[in-house]
């Protein structure tokens, strides 16, 4: 089963760049999957590192769900702490943002939660 939780591992926090970024990992069975750090900025989380270990150049199967599932924990964050965007401006990142819908607007990509989460027409 994959949890998500906070890590404050100095490593990771020095890939993110930058010196206040909060970062949730991804672990399953006691192992290291992958992270996303971001910052909240007002009502904006700034997406400031995103890795999956092990996933090579594309994402699938598993590296897929674990990516998938760090958006999501980011969008669950987002929610819970009165953001309504998730915003990045490391180029290095757009790749991976871009499969989860992400939108390219102005050097930056930006998604708007109620993209990340689709509400049912039940």
């Amino acid at each position: 089963m994959l949890t998500i939780k906070p890590t404050e591992n100095k490593d990771i926090l020095a890939k993110c760049g930058v010196d206040n970024a909060t970062v949730l990992m991804c672990i399953e069975d006691g192992v290291e999957k992958g992270y996303i750090g971001f910052n909240q900025n007002g009502y904006v989380l700034d997406v400031v590192g995103f890795e999956v270990y092990y996933a090579g150049k594309e994402l699938k199967g598993e590296s897929y769900i674990i990516a998938d599932t760090l958006v999501k924990a980011l969008g669950s964050y987002a929610l819970n702490h009165s953001c309504f965007y998730i915003e990045c401006s490391k180029k290095e990142l757009f790749e991976i943002l871009k499969i989860f819908s992400f939108e390219e607007n102005d050097n930056k990509l930006t998604i708007n939660l109620q993209q990340l989460f689709k509400v049912c027409k039940n």
